[in-house]
């Protein structure tokens, strides 16, 4: 058992070289669709500029930035979140409903946030004052330059202390601390702005469990905080941020259930800190923050330790009176991150860990492997994977190019077999293929050819077990699924072809790799279901940005022949095995929740096995006083080592425990 800090300061041009550039990507794209998915026309959008046309309110959003468009654009949220009370608020509940924002600037008065009472939590036994069960709000802007949410100058209820935010996913002003209901929240190509004179303002309020979405946002102004993540469950991806002005750029406060991964921003003018984590985990990727103040901070929250994974950044313009990344409390591993300008680097407590300048990497919890001397020896021990960036897919804006399903006749009540109406469209020799409503059955599996770039789900819900879509032609172009949600199916991975899940999901598994040699690459944002059984990752370099796997049995998370498994944040729960590298594998988990509520198995499993493989793993755990035993078990030719719960160090409440640092590779 080895327990020591780390950190090893390396000036050399060749490491920062190294350094990939960290900031927002701009993406610029101009999200449009074809008429027949939007309400008046029988689809799921629904455009604040034709409420009145779609039947969803008597005035329409204006976005002419002179008109207070706060009524109409509640009104929307309204609307469906009465569709979630008429269905009885099940935990899971499967409409999807898009509230569009056409390019404008909406004027707006007062909080964006649905009306009444909180929507209740999904399970009626633990319904309370202070939880809700709100789900399925979805807003969408069509360019995040070109879509403003403005709060008025000076606005009634925004001074100093009042901490009331702009756009709102819970109900802030009833005191509702947490959310359990798989939430499916998405908010992505808007610019708030949250004007003058509204020093209590904070711009967004978002969370989400399992998997929520955040894309493609900017928030500016002034006040108290940019993006505020204050309910848990909060899970799921967020990425391509840009937070300017305000105390704190962005101030993680949910509940220790919580594991956002967060990845290109963009972080300047605050006066508190970038980055304020309080008592929750977190994995940051390529943060940029220009900043005097402290870049990060690290405090617990009650008796709740945080735990921070910050890779691949840079924080500049620091001042010789601030530190970079200060640690009040918690646990900290950081890599391949540039603190510049800064007095001091990282300061744990009073004590400074790592100076101003480039840290190669740094644990401040205790570093844990299977052989010492057999770990990759200098500067970083971790496995440090090459990383790709997920691939940025042009949106297509021509809508000659777009199949509806609907066209080659799905029927879509999801009881009706459309599958093959799905394969004409598929066969269509369109670039894109869309579902305009919300359920279709597929009986069989649907070939998805090379002319096909995109299929375009927006929350479609595909009914029926087996698998659904098979890639089975090859093409030098990207295939992106996109908002698909499958009942239990499946997609087949059969030709060598790159292929990018975003915000695709099953309740079952959603992947399986049938390739037969190495090199293809795929790329999972925001998923349930991925790498979910035994034999589904092999032969691929699988790059996962966010996973929520709960499946009721052993292995949540697997990792096989010939392949390399890189996770950038996870949520997993009950206590069945968690994770499995085998046959040669390799797999770096960069931060992640193991979560203990659900089924307590018995006698305890292990939790995670590396078996003959090479394995890299940063995670923290919650709930309540349930075990893995061992925690984790490392297989290498005839030699078996074990490491039991009590080895780690202690996160501060219950018997929960962070695992700072695992690794066994190089065998």
């Amino acid at each position: 058992m080895m327990r020591f800090n780390r950190v090893i300061m390396v000036f050399s041009l060749v490491l920062i070289t190294m350094i990939l550039k960290a900031q927002d990507r701009n993406i610029g794209v101009n999200e449009v669709y074809p008429p027949a998915m939007f309400k008046e026309n029988g689809g799921r959008f629904i455009n604040v500029k034709k409420l009145v046309e779609s039947g969803v309110y008597t005035v329409n959003a204006a976005g002419d930035g002179v008109t207070d468009d706060s009524d109409a654009i509640i009104a929307a949220m309204d609307w469906v979140m009465n569709r979630l009370r008429a269905s009885g608020q099940p935990c899971g509940w499967r409409e999807s409903w898009y509230i569009y924002f056409p390019n404008g600037t909406y004027r707006v008065s007062k909080p964006l946030v649905y009306s009444g009472d909180q929507v209740p939590d999904c399970v009626p036994a633990q319904a309370s004052a202070t939880r809700e069960g709100t789900a399925g709000l979805k807003l969408v802007g069509q360019n995040r330059d070109s879509v403003i949410i403005k709060l008025n100058d000076n606005a009634t209820g925004f001074g100093t202390g009042m901490k009331k935010p702009v756009v709102s996913f819970s109900k802030f002003d009833k005191g509702t601390i947490f959310n359990n209901a798989p939430a499916g929240f998405h908010f992505r190509n808007i610019t708030i702005h949250t004007g003058s004179g509204n020093p209590g303002a904070i711009g967004l309020d978002f969370y989400g469990a399992n998997t929520a979405r955040l894309d493609n946002v900017k928030i500016v102004g002034a006040g108290e905080i940019g993006l505020h993540v204050r309910i848990g469950s909060a899970h799921g991806y967020y990425s391509n941020l840009v937070i300017d002005g305000f105390k704190y750029g962005i101030y993680l406060d949910g509940d220790a259930e919580s594991h956002p991964a967060i990845e290109y921003v963009s972080l300047s003018n605050h006066s508190g800190s970038g980055i304020l984590l309080s008592g929750i985990s977190t994995s940051l990727r390529k943060v940029y923050s220009t900043n005097a103040i402290t870049g990060l901070i690290l405090q617990k929250k009650g008796t709740r330790f945080p735990h921070a994974v910050i890779v691949d950044s840079k924080f500049e313009n620091g001042t010789s009176l601030n530190t970079g990344i200060r640690i009040t409390d918690g646990f900290l591993f950081a890599r391949n991150v540039e603190l510049l300008g800064y007095g001091t680097g990282i300061k744990k407590l009073d004590t400074t860990v790592a100076a101003s300048g480039t840290t190669a990497e740094y644990s401040s919890g205790s570093f844990k492997a299977f052989s010492e001397t057999r770990v990759r020896s200098g500067v970083v021990k971790s496995m440090n994977l090459a990383v790709l960036d997920y691939p940025l897919i042009a949106w297509e804006g021509n809508f000659n190019d777009w199949a509806n399903v609907d066209d080659y006749g799905a029927v879509g009540d999801g009881v009706t077999d459309d599958m093959a109406a799905i394969q004409l469209a598929m066969n269509a020799g369109k670039k894109v293929v869309y579902f305009p409503k919300n359920k279709y059955k597929i009986s069989g599996t649907v070939s998805i050819p090379a002319a096909v770039k995109q299929v375009q789900g927006a929350g479609v819900w595909i009914e029926a077990g087996g698998v659904k879509f098979d890639v089975n032609a090859l093409s030098a172009d990207t295939l992106l699924l996109r908002d698909i949600e499958l009942a239990s199916g499946s997609i087949k991975h059969t030709a060598k072809r790159q292929l990018f899940l975003e915000s695709t999901s099953s309740a079952g598994n959603v992947y399986t790799s049938f390739l037969t040699d190495s090199g293809t690459k795929v790329f999972a944002n925001n998923t349930h279901g991925f790498a979910r059984l035994d034999g589904t990752i092999k032969y691929v370099k699988a790059y996962v940005r966010f996973v929520n796997n709960e499946k009721v049995d052993h292995f949540q998370i697997n990792a096989g022949i010939s392949s390399t498994l890189w996770i950038f944040g996870f949520k997993t729960e009950k206590t069945y095995s968690v994770m499995k590298a085998r046959d040669g594998a390799k797999m770096e988990v960069l931060g992640g929740l193991l979560n203990r509520y659900g089924t307590d198995v018995d006698p305890d499993p292990v939790g995670i096995l590396n078996d003959n493989s090479d394995i890299s793993v940063i995670a923290a755990t919650n709930g309540p006083d349930r075990y893995w035993n061992p925690m984790i078990k490392d297989i290498q030719g005839i030699v078996t080592k074990n490491w039991l719960m009590n080895e780690f160090p202690f996160r501060g409440f219950g018997t929960n425990i962070v695992i700072p640092l695992y690794v066994s590779y190089g065998f």
